[in-house]
């Protein structure tokens, strides 16, 4: 399962595109969030365990490159964001 979807984070005033895939490690199932501009992901036991360790990854990422940021403030809403079954 792979869900595309956006987070904001009032702290640090961004909004981020997030693809959310479902996977199974060692037989157990996880989520894993994946910011792909940034290369950023984390995941999590539950969808919203996975969410905000990827929040706090995001925000050490932007501590450790502060310069990214203009790039997430400059980004527009994607033209289309869909998903297709072959």
């Amino acid at each position: 399962m792979e869900e595309k979807n956006k987070i904001y984070d009032k702290e640090i005033g961004l909004m981020v595109n997030i693809v959310v895939r479902e996977e199974d490690m060692d037989g157990k199932k996880v989520f894993i969030v994946n910011n792909e501009d940034l290369g950023v992901a984390d995941f999590g036991d539950s969808l919203d365990e996975a969410i905000e360790n990827f929040k706090k990854s995001m925000k050490l990422y932007l501590e450790t490159y502060p310069e990214k940021k203009e790039l997430l403030k400059a980004e527009e809403t994607p033209l289309l964001v869909s998903r297709i079954f072959l």
